[in-house]
């Protein structure tokens, strides 16, 4: 914790500084072998979308017959350990890093983690291999460090077209779109709407950027939406002491509209789903998602996903289940975070037109509830 501390305090500069001149010695002059083993590297004790991420393709990779390993860069990345996680002993499944074989070592990290993740890695380790990062970014422009993690990999894999669109143009390597490979829910929702109760969810993480996550777009659009005791909904919250400021500005926000729940207790997979199969609609009106992990975790779920229609998880968004809500591209304006002094664009989602698709939607499951349907 106290190097973390210490970490956040550099200048970015100097931080950039740093991590280019530990990558100049830990990823240079590979023989590349790239046939062998597949090494997934990701957050394995994490509870975040970027380590779902990691645990999909790795779970993919061993599907398609690969010989996969796994290993947990989780403390080398500078993020917490999830409890659930540990309890359950999934963060001890991620094997020792290896010898110098050849192989193909995908990291999920995004810069500068994924800096960080070389230097976890060694110069040893990666000596031999082709190094592959996949990496999630939901803008249209990439900020230097982004750029200079670039020398480091053979290939890009990346989610979402959207993601594909905003580095390839930065770099002649491949860039290629590898879609989560979320599995189909062993549960699904067959009735909506059983209390005469529309319900809607939003699940985010407060370390990815509360408004990038934009969740007081989502309370504005219910608020609009709905009169007291037609509807509820909830907020499931990962990570919430990542932005205690945010967090404490949502709480206030929840507190004057009536029906709405703030969760911030660590859920296993298991209550994960339960709450998934207790809502019908999941409300996200985000400003931009370099995939959108649980808008269609919550489609595969049978939800009704009403959701900013932009970005990455336009990829996925079709059907009846999928309600895409009008937005207006606006500047990024932010003083901090990864997204500071950027000049680009994301997406305003029009909170008036959410709130219209919200109506029609309680009115049609109402309606298909008192036919039986």
């Amino acid at each position: 914790m106290k190097l973390k501390s210490l970490w956040k305090r550099l200048p970015q500069p100097l931080r950039l500084r740093f991590l280019s001149t530990l990558c100049f010695f830990m990823a240079r002059k590979r023989n590349v072998v790239s046939k062998g083993r597949i090494y997934v590297a990701g957050e394995f004790a994490q509870c975040s979308g970027i380590a779902e991420s990691a645990r999909l393709y790795a779970e993919q990779k061993k599907q398609e017959g690969f010989d996969t390993a796994l290993i947990d860069i989780t403390i080398g990345t500078l993020r917490p350990s999830c409890f659930f996680l540990k309890k359950n002993g999934a963060a001890g499944t991620a094997s020792p890093v290896g010898g110098s074989d050849g192989g193909t070592v995908v990291i999920h990290a995004n810069p500068p983690r994924f800096h960080l993740a070389l230097c976890r890695l060694g110069k040893h380790f990666l000596s031999n291999k082709r190094i592959v990062g996949y990496w999630a970014w939901e803008l249209q422009e990439l900020p230097s460090i982004w750029k200079h993690a670039l020398q480091y990999v053979d290939a890009i894999e990346v989610p979402s077209r959207f993601v594909q669109d905003a580095i390839s143009p930065y770099t002649d390597k491949p860039v290629t779109v590898v879609p989560h490979a979320v599995p189909a829910p062993q549960r699904r929702k067959s009735s909506y709407m059983k209390d005469g109760v529309l319900r809607c969810l939003f699940i985010f993480n407060m370390a990815s950027l509360f408004e990038r996550k934009n969740p007081l777009a989502a309370l504005e659009a219910f608020q609009k939406a709905f009169a007291p005791g037609q509807a509820a909904l909830t907020f499931k919250i990962n990570e919430p002491e990542a932005d205690p400021e945010a967090l404490a500005r949502l709480q206030k926000a929840v507190s004057l509209v009536e029906g709405v729940t703030l969760i911030t207790a660590q859920y296993s997979k298991e209550e994960l789903d339960a709450l998934y199969l207790s809502c019908d609609v999941y409300l996200s009106l985000h400003r931009s998602e370099g995939y959108g992990l649980t808008i269609r975790e919550a489609m595969e779920r049978g939800l009704h996903v009403v959701a900013t229609g932009w970005s990455g998880n336009m990829d996925f968004m079709q059907g009846p289940l999928a309600h895409p809500v009008p937005y207006t591209l606006v500047p990024v304006r932010m003083t901090s975070g990864p997204f500071k002094d950027i000049d680009s664009v994301w997406a305003e989602a029009d909170t008036s037109a959410a709130a219209a698709i919200l109506q029609r939607l309680r009115t049609q499951l109402f309606q298909d509830k008192a036919a039986g349907c």
